[in-house]
């Protein structure tokens, strides 16, 4: 069973395209199962990423990214993330970008999504998902941020123990 937390699952799903015989089901820890826009869409905001101002725009997305948690893990969650350097991050951005890992292939193993309510999620954002996975189970959490596991872990590792349990993911 494979856990993919935002850009990890693009990861995730290429794993699972690649040894699907070693692939129980899916996480999606308000990560994407689609491309919010295709590659050159990304682009605008890509490019301000590779700049001299990379630390302040990084910042300022990861700010938006976390407005909902304390400030104390809001510290912490950025501090880490600006601790990757540019092109490390760039990059991994523009992997994520790559239209060649957001085919439209089925997902045949059962998937757990648990995602934090967003304008980034479209009204048929369910819809979608079950599209591509048909054994989905969806969660939509109001009022938690992209770090949704560490805004309230002890409802997140429940969803995730129940899930193992309804799927018969364990002996």
């Amino acid at each position: 069973m494979l856990v993919g937390h935002s850009m990890g699952m693009p990861v995730v799903r290429q794993f699972y395209r690649k040894y699907p015989e070693k692939t129980l089901a899916l996480v999606s820890v308000d990560g994407a199962l689609y491309p919010f826009a295709p590659r050159a869409a990304m682009e605008p905001f890509l490019a301000p990423l590779r700049g001299a101002n990379y630390r302040e725009i990084a910042g300022k997305m990861i700010d938006g990214m976390t407005s909902q948690q304390p400030a104390a893990l809001r510290a912490e969650v950025k501090a880490a993330m600006l601790s990757t350097p540019q092109h490390v991050a760039v990059s991994a951005m523009e992997g994520m970008a790559d239209d060649a890992v957001w085919t439209e292939d089925q997902i045949k193993v059962p998937v757990l999504a648990v995602l934090a309510r967003s304008p980034f999620w479209p009204a048929d954002n369910e819809q979608r998902f079950r599209k591509l996975a048909p054994e989905l189970d969806y969660r939509m959490w109001e009022g938690a941020s992209h770090f949704l596991m560490m805004d309230r872990p002890a409802e997140f590792n429940r969803e995730l123990s129940e899930f193992i349990s309804r799927r018969k993911l364990m002996k």
